[in-house]
């Protein structure tokens, strides 16, 4: 790698220094100055060289260096201790050993193209499998090395140990899968509770229904009771028994129809909030079908004043067409 270069540059500057060095004994005849000159150099080259290999072996990345055919010429200390492989089984293809069989094929067609294209940079995370049959992940990044011409040296790269970040990630990855699990359940769950409220919502709303017709069809039995067959029962009674007594006891039965019918009755008075007492009565009885002699006969007037107050009732409930019913309306009110 780039110690593999340095050393290529220390050899060239030692062999120069050397034929230098040749040239200047030849000249100088072997002086003993030019002797030591050399002698110099090379210790003073072995030291670089020795500073230089401390420095690589002690990156705390795994170091390599591939030559122009990409195969791997170089590997520092910390790489073969990452990978348990000595530095001559690292080297040449020797590496690939220990890259995960599922994970080489992928790797090995993702460098021939970052070659092939001249990236400036591969990177590639994979799994490595070392002979002990320790397992983990690490990071690559690679780059192209050239001369000053251009020429391409080969491929100076490193490798990190990720495996904990992978193992992170992956606890978070199945974290967010079993939430969002939890989630589709919930959502499930309230999906299905919705369905069961609303099939109880419309269940309810049949049975209220049901029940307000059943209300509606008892308050319209007990007023047709009451008001066809009590009533005149009554009005007859009174009559047959003219004493003081006999009506006290019919005005309180009457009082107390009134008082179990009243509530029955609520939507036509809320309607018909404007019509007096007797106006109420008269249309209570339209609305049971009497006709005007039967109510001037019920009540003991007049049929002009039974006319006089279905006219004040149609205008006040603003029936100006002789064509609309008067009893139709007023049954509509009460279903209503």
């Amino acid at each position: 790698m780039v110690l593999a270069g340095l050393q290529g540059a220390v050899a060239e500057q030692q062999k120069m220094y050397s034929h230098k060095g040749d040239e200047s004994l030849s000249e100088l005849s072997m002086s003993s100055d030019s002797q030591q000159q050399l002698c110099d150099l090379q210790a003073e080259l072995g030291v670089l060289q020795a500073r230089l290999r401390v420095l690589v072996d002690g990156s705390p990345l795994g170091i390599f260096f591939d030559d122009a055919g990409d195969q791997c010429v170089f590997v520092n200390t910390t790489f073969c201790d990452m990978m348990e492989l000595t530095e001559a089984e690292a080297l040449g293809d020797g590496w690939a050993r220990t890259v995960h069989p599922e994970d080489l094929p992928e790797l090995t067609r993702e460098r021939a193209r970052s070659v092939a294209g001249g990236a400036s940079l591969f990177r590639a995370e994979y799994r490595y499998v070392c002979p002990s049959g320790r397992t983990g992940w690490v990071e690559e990044q690679t780059r192209p090395v050239h001369d000053p011409d251009g020429k391409l040296l080969g491929y100076v790269g490193t490798v990190a140990e990720i495996s904990l970040r992978k193992e992170e990630e992956a606890l978070r990855s199945r974290h967010s899968a079993m939430l969002e699990e939890r989630v589709r359940e919930r959502t499930a769950e309230l999906l299905a509770q919705t369905d069961r409220l609303g099939e109880m919502n419309s269940a309810l709303k049949v049975l209220l229904r049901q029940r307000e017709e059943d209300r509606e069809e008892l308050e319209q039995a007990v007023l047709a009771n009451v008001r066809r067959r009590i009533a005149p029962t009554l009005d007859r009674l009174e009559g047959l028994c003219p004493g003081a007594e006999a009506g006290i006891l019919v005005d309180q039965l009457r009082r107390g129809l009134q008082e179990l019918t009243k509530p029955f009755c609520y939507r036509l008075a809320t309607v018909c909030q404007g019509l007096t007492p007797a106006e109420m009565q008269v249309a209570e009885l339209i609305r049971e079908g009497l006709g005007t002699k039967e109510i001037a006969a019920r009540l003991g007037v007049g049929s002009s004043t039974i006319d006089t107050h279905r006219n004040h009732i149609r205008r006040k409930l603003g029936l100006k067409d002789r064509k609309n019913s008067l009893r139709a309306y007023l049954l509509a009110l009460e279903s209503a």
